[in-house]
């Protein structure tokens, strides 16, 4: 479980990520006027929001750490994906600024 404070830097790292020009450039509309949301495919780690009354309309069940414990300091916490279901960025714990 994340604590707010980490979740507000988690927050931030995404935004700064979907900002950046190598989002720009993996997710780019066929005409290239922005960002074509459709072919991102964002998975999260269900505990980073475990103690969060957090709705989640679409059911995400692409779980990021199958195989990584609980309290892993590598752990992946959200991989962001292209269409063909490829890892475009990960997001870890250790990414988190302290």
């Amino acid at each position: 479980m994340l604590t707010p404070s980490e979740l507000t830097s988690l927050y931030t790292l995404l935004n700064n990520y979907i900002a950046s020009d190598a989002c720009i450039s993996a997710f780019t509309k066929k005409d290239g006027s922005g960002i074509d949301y459709s072919k991102m495919v964002i998975c999260v780690d269900e505990l980073i929001c475990e103690d969060y009354a957090y709705p989640n309309p679409h059911k995400i069940t692409d779980k990021v750490n199958k195989l990584n414990g609980k309290n892993d300091f590598n752990k992946t916490l959200v991989t962001i994906k292209n269409e063909k279901k490829e890892a475009v960025k990960t997001f870890k714990y250790s990414d988190l600024p302290k």
